[in-house]
This record gives C-alpha cells, sequence and structure tokens, in this order.
C-alpha cells in the first residue's frame, strides 16, 4: 500500500511537466560560452552561438529541435525575419546557413574572424563583417566585398568591419570599423556616404526604411545620420559605447555603456531616460515599435524596461550577458549567460533558478520525463490490480 502511495505521489509531482506547464523561461547549456544570439520575429525560437562551436536551437516552450557543430568558435548568429534562415558565423571565418530545422545549406569562408552578420528583409542577403564587409546571396553565391581603407586612427593595424546592418527592404547596408568610419552602401557595394567616428565604432544600426542610421563608438558619443548623410546628430553619453540598438521605426536608439548606463533616445532629439545597471552593459535590443528594451551585463543580469523606462524585470542570469534580442512584439527574449542560453516570455517576471528547480529546460532527449511518467503510470496500474486481486 505503501509503494503504490508513493507512485501515485511521484505521478502527481511530475504530471504538471509532462503536460507542458508553461513557465516564464527556459534555458540550456550551450556547451560554451554564449558569443551571441538572435531570435525569430515572432518569437518561436531562438538561436545561440558558442565558444565551443555549438549553434543551438531553443523554442519557446523549452525544447531544443537541433543543436550543430561549426567546427570552430561561434562568433555571430542571425535569424532572418521569417525564420526559415539561420547564419553563424566563426572565429577562423566560416559563413553557415542553415535552414530552421538545422540543416546546412552551405558553408564559405571569409577574411578574418565574423564579427557581425545581418539578414535583408526577405532573406535573400547576408552582409558579413569580417576583415572586408561581404555580401553573400542565400544561394552561397558572393556578390562583391569592401576593404575598410587604413585612415589616421588605423595605426599600424589593419583595420576591419566591426559592425553591419541592413534595412529591411535590403537596398542599403550600413557598417561600422575599426577606424572610425561608417559607410552608408547601396545594395550593389556602391559608396554612397562615409562619416566618422573619432575611435572605433562598436555598433551600427539602420531603421527599417533606411531613413534613421545610427553608431556608437569607444569616443563617447552617439551619432544619427539621415539616409542622405551630411552632419550627424551627435550626443555625448559619458562613457564609451558598447552596445546600441535602434527600434525598427526608427523612434528609439538605446546605447549601452562601460560602466552600466543604458540610455534611451528619441534620434535627433534629446534623450528620453536613462538606467543604471552597475556593470559593463554587453548587449541591448529594443523591440520593433520600442514597446521593450532588454539589456545584458557583465555582473550576468538580463533587464527588462518599458520604452518610459520603467523597469518591468531583473534577471540573475548566473554568468556575463553578451547577448539579448527581443521579438519584433516585445514579447520573447532571448539571452545568453555564461553557457546557458535562455528564451522569455516577458510579460511575466521570471522566477531565478534559486527559487525553482523546473524553470530550466536540457535538451530534450528520448525516453524524459514523459516516459518516465509512463513507466509509473504503468507500475501503478499493475500494483493497484495486484492489490485488488488480493
Amino acid at each position: 500500500m505503501k509503494r503504490t502511495a508513493l507512485i501515485i505521489a511521484l505521478i502527481v509531482a511530475l504530471a504538471p511537466a509532462a503536460a507542458g506547464a508553461e513557465t516564464s523561461y527556459h534555458g540550456v547549456s550551450a556547451g560554451g560560452i554564449v558569443n551571441d544570439v538572435a531570435i525569430t520575429a515572432d518569437g518561436r525560437y531562438m538561436v545561440a552561438g558558442a565558444g565551443s562551436g555549438s549553434i543551438v536551437c531553443l523554442q519557446q516552450d523549452g525544447t531544443v529541435p537541433w543543436n550543430v557543430s561549426a567546427g570552430s568558435a561561434v562568433t555571430a548568429v542571425a535569424v532572418a525575419d521569417a525564420g526559415d534562415y539561420i547564419a553563424a558565423g566563426t572565429e577562423r571565418g566560416d559563413v553557415l546557413l542553415l535552414d530552421g530545422n538545422g540543416g546546412r545549406y552551405w558553408t564559405k569562408s571569409v577574411t578574418g574572424p565574423v564579427r557581425d552578420l545581418a539578414f535583408a528583409g526577405d532573406g535573400r542577403s547576408i552582409a558579413v563583417a569580417g576583415d572586408r564587409i561581404v555580401l553573400f546571396t542565400n544561394l552561397g553565391k558572393e556578390e562583391w566585398n569592401r576593404a575598410m581603407q587604413p585612415g589616421a586612427r588605423s595605426g599600424d593595424t589593419r583595420p576591419y568591419v566591426t559592425s553591419v546592418a541592413f534595412t529591411n527592404d535590403g537596398k542599403f547596408i550600413v557598417t561600422g570599423s575599426s577606424n572610425g568610419a561608417i559607410l552608408f552602401m547601396n545594395r550593389q557595394g556602391n559608396l554612397i556616404w562615409e562619416g566618422l567616428a573619432r575611435s572605433a565604432v562598436t555598433a551600427v544600426d539602420v531603421s527599417r526604411d533606411g531613413s534613421i542610421i545610427a553608431a556608437g563608438s569607444r569616443d563617447r558619443a552617439l551619432q544619427i545620420y539621415g539616409r542622405a548623410g551630411s552632419l550627424p546628430w551627435a550626443m555625448p553619453t559619458g562613457a564609451p559605447i558598447l552596445a546600441l540598438t535602434l527600434s525598427g521605426d526608427g523612434r528609439f536608439v538605446v546605447v549601452g555603456k562601460e560602466g552600466g548606463d543604458v540610455d534611451c533616445y528619441r534620434p535627433n532629439d534629446a534623450i528620453l531616460w536613462k538606467d543604471r545597471t552597475g556593470s559593463d552593459v554587453l548587449g541591448v535590443d529594443v523591440s520593433r515599435r520600442g514597446e521593450a528594451v532588454a539589456a545584458g551585463t557583465a555582473n550576468g543580469t538580463v533587464r527588462l524596461w518599458s520604452n518610459t523606462g520603467d523597469v518591468r524585470w531583473s534577471f540573475d542570469a548566473g554568468g556575463p550577458v553578451r547577448g539579448v534580442a527581443l521579438s519584433d512584439g516585445g514579447d520573447y527574449l532571448a539571452a545568453g549567460a555564461g553557457e546557458r542560453a535562455f528564451i522569455f516570455r516577458t510579460a511575466d517576471e521570471p522566477v531565478t533558478a534559486e527559487e525553482t528547480e523546473n524553470a530550466t529546460t536540457e535538451p530534450t532527449r528520448a525516453g524524459g520525463a514523459g516516459a518516465l511518467i509512463g513507466l509509473l503510470a504503468v507500475a501503478a496500474a499493475g500494483a493497484a490490480g495486484r492489490l485488488r486481486r488480493r
């Protein structure tokens, strides 16, 4: 009788997990330090690129449908808006294009480590930031590549591309470089205009229609350009900019800085709000219309704000957060912290792993909790039958 009661108690305890009880977040080990994350526009799944070479897919329900190896440390990942293409770049200069199931279409090589990747809105073009800026089609054809021209601030080191962004219609590309150059080009690789920062450009972004271009650098200044270029609107930020993001409609630009400040600006206008996180801000993102702002810090915090600067929640992720990414509507958030990748449902404040052991989800395996519950159920039924037969 005691054995039957124990089995039934175990079934009751495990049943909510088997039924897929919804939690506010899920996490999975990536097998190495997570260097970058990306998420689909609708938040269906995220991908994480790790220093171990792993590219891990984590769905919003916590399942891990695939985990593939790039063969070298993954330094950058990107997901096309429709979620049908995934691009990954590696430390040794490989560029991989995968389908939504983790199948590989092709692998190409560029000069130098891949530092950033960006898809055109339709997913048919991929801009790659290596030692040069390179454009591939989704069929793997290299259409052109362009070197960063040495300048007065380059010193003895040949400049390289640090960041790249694509307009949604695929007509324009913006890049930043280690020598302070900010290049605005058309789809064919022709230079339309060039801006200049006083030190290395750490991040660039562009609105979906290409009307607003934002650039941040270590010179402690935020620069905002229009499509025509000319003199930018510039705002001193008080500390080197480590991360930058622009809302899809161009109404908000958010910067994360050395020292821990997160600033939100109205481009060509003024600062809207500022908050302090207490540690270097390594990654920021904003939803398409600016409904939500997210940041990740060196001391392991993932933080979410409203567009008015009110903190919605803060989460201790247990390791430096090198990347964050929001779905278009801001309802799902991807983050990479230490060796773990997380996907959050932003509407609910996440409960930390110390408070609940069921908050994180490891890769699914055959014969997992569901199989255990089935075996326990069979055992319970057998035990009950034996009791009845007595």
